[in-house]
């Protein structure tokens, strides 16, 4: 299970172009990681590649909205 920094950084060598295979040799390389951590991070890269993009926030949604009272004190 990968934290979400070293998801982060998955997710900045994706967009910056890379390959999941690509990623995962050279994470393993400069980490020196062994066979079951370079194929977790290369399976994380390919779930990351093809997960659905989140849907834009509603923009009127939690917006506050302000009501009159209209009166006085009596």
């Amino acid at each position: 299970m990968l934290n979400i920094l070293q998801r982060n950084v998955i997710r900045g060598f994706l967009d910056e172009g890379m390959d999941p295979d690509g990623i995962a040799d050279y994470l393993g390389r400069l980490n020196d990681l062994g066979p079951l951590e370079v194929v977790t991070i290369r399976s994380a890269a390919y779930d990351m590649l093809n997960e659905q993009p989140a849907d834009a926030p509603d923009v009127a949604a939690g917006q506050p909205v302000l009501t009159l009272i209209a009166g006085g004190a009596a």
